[in-house]
Formats: C-alpha cells, structure tokens, sequence
C-alpha cells in the first residue's frame, strides 16, 4: 500500500511539475503548457533588452497606447521573438542619449531608431553593428468628420465620441491615437461609451468605421486614405451602402512609421545577434502579426 501511495505521489508531482512548465525553457509549449506560459517555478534566464524611442515614431510613444492595460505595439514582437529565443524580451521606451549610454554599458542588447537618432547614438558610442532595417509601410489613417457635423478642426474631436478601426491597429489605433494627441486631444477629452461601459469606440475595419462616421452617431473617427480615395465625390447613399467623400470633412492624417536600423550593442554575443536577425527578417512572413502590429512592412536584414 505504501509503495502504491509513494508511485501516486511521484508521478502527481510530476504531472504538476510538467503542468506549471518547470524546466529552463519557460516558452516551451508542451501538452502540459499548449500556450507557453511562463510558469514563476521556472529558472529565468537573463533577459534580452531592446531600446526604442518615442521620438522615433509617435506611433508607439506611450501616451498613444490609450485603453489597452498592458498591450502595446511590441506585445507581439516580444512574445514572438522570445519564443524564438527561449528567452524572456524587454522593450524600454528610453531617450537617445540613454539608448546610447545603456548600449556602451551593455545593459541594452539592441535598439531600433531611426536614422537621426543612429547618427547621435554611434557617434558617442563605438562598435555598434546595423543587422536589420524598417521598410515603411505605405498605409495612412485620416481623421474625419461627419460633413454634416461641425467640427472642423482636430482640436474640435475633444468632447464627441470618436470612431477607431480595430484595436491594437497601427494606423486605424495608434495612429489615430497620435494624431489626435498631437493636436493636443487627450483620452480624457473623447467621450466614452455606454456599452461596454467606459470603453473607447472600435469598429472591424476601416469601412465599418467610416459608415458609421457617416450615418451614426459618432461625428468624427479615422479611415484609411486608400478607401476615401475609393470614394466617389458624391452620390453617397444608405440603401444600398455607398460612401462617397462629399460625406466627409477631412481634418488630418496620421503619419507614417519612418524608422532606420535595427542594430545591436558593442558587447552583444555573435550568435544572439545571429538569431535575431533571422528572426527580424523573417517576421513578416513567419510571425506577420508582428509587422503588422509594428505598422510596418518588414525588416530587410544588413550584414
């Protein structure tokens, strides 16, 4: 009987060891841990550090991540990537002078600027290696009104609801999210909504945004520019569902994601820099939702 109870207590305790994911590779996903969780039983290994700046595109400045708790534009990037690494990844949001302070220290791994900023960085600090470039991505929001509202200037969204595409879209979310921040509109000045409760307003897509913008109760949101430039000048209608630009007052743009090199640090190991050049140039067509949540279309690796 007592030999029965100690194999029963072995192999629970191995069933709950395997379950919480104790073993150095806290990404793994096992049938225990199907979504690769990181388990706090597990050895954490060294974290690999990557600096960005929110000068290098207002798109992913802090104050632009409006009403997503502990989801940014990096979410993505770091889950990936440190499932590529087996290894935890932070991004610090840091000013240029500390991206090249902490890259000299070797605090910081990697960085990504863009070229201003690389021209400032590796010219106080020595030895840092370009691996990989941005490519921009050509999609660009418009913040619009409602023609038939009277709001006429950006400035004028503060106090109305405010239609968004999807969350967590570069363009139809931050970028949006920017704009409106640089015009000086807070996410306290757009007006919330009921159901959910207290929650901004996020459509599918650009369209659903766009139609309602123009035949809701929201006077002003972000579309894409490619759909508006779609439009017909007029002769938009409900039944059927046609949009023509006539039915917009068109207020700002959002900007584009202009970044440079990705580069890694002066004490940064060979063969980490090895492997995320793999993985950043392969991103956009092996984890795309990386890109796509970066806003950009890829990254073309520099030897």
């Amino acid at each position: 009987m007592n030999q029965q109870r100690s194999v029963g207590v072995g192999l629970s305790c191995i069933l709950v060891m395997s379950s919480l994911g104790c073993r150095a590779n806290e990404f793994s996903q096992t049938f225990w841990n199907p979504f690769g969780l990181e388990s706090s039983f597990a050895p954490q290994k060294e974290p690999v550090r990557i600096g960005v700046t929110g000068d290098a595109s207002r798109l992913w400045n802090v104050r632009a991540w409006w009403d997503l708790d502990e989801r940014t534009p990096w979410t993505e990037f770091r889950r990936a990537l440190g499932r590529h690494l087996n290894r935890p990844i932070q991004v610090e949001q840091l000013k240029p002078f500390q991206v090249g302070l902490q890259l000299e220290s070797g605090r910081l791994d990697f960085a990504l600027l863009d070229d201003d900023q690389y021209d400032e960085v590796t010219g106080e600090v020595e030895g840092c290696r370009v691996i990989a470039r941005a490519q921009a991505n050509d999609n660009v929001g418009l913040i619009v009104a409602s023609a038939k509202s009277d709001i006429e200037r950006i400035e004028q969204v503060s106090g109305h609801r405010f239609s968004f595409g999807p969350r967590g879209d570069p363009v139809l979310h931050f970028g949006a999210a920017a704009a409106l921040d640089e015009a000086g509109v807070s996410i306290d000045d757009i007006q919330r909504e009921l159901i959910p409760v207290a929650t901004l307003q996020y459509h599918l897509n650009a369209m659903e945004s766009a139609k309602e913008i123009v035949h809701g109760l929201t006077p002003a949101g972000v579309i894409l520019e490619s759909d508006y430039n779609g439009f017909a000048e007029s002769g938009g209608t409900l039944i059927p569902m046609k949009l023509s630009k006539d039915q917009f007052r068109v207020l700002g743009r959002t900007s584009s994601i202009d970044l440079g090199p990705f580069l890694a640090g002066p004490s940064t190991d060979d063969e980490l820099v090895a492997d995320v050049r793999s993985f950043l140039v392969n991103s956009a067509t092996e984890t795309p939702a990386v890109t796509n949540a970066l806003g950009i279309a890829s990254f073309v690796g520099v030897e």
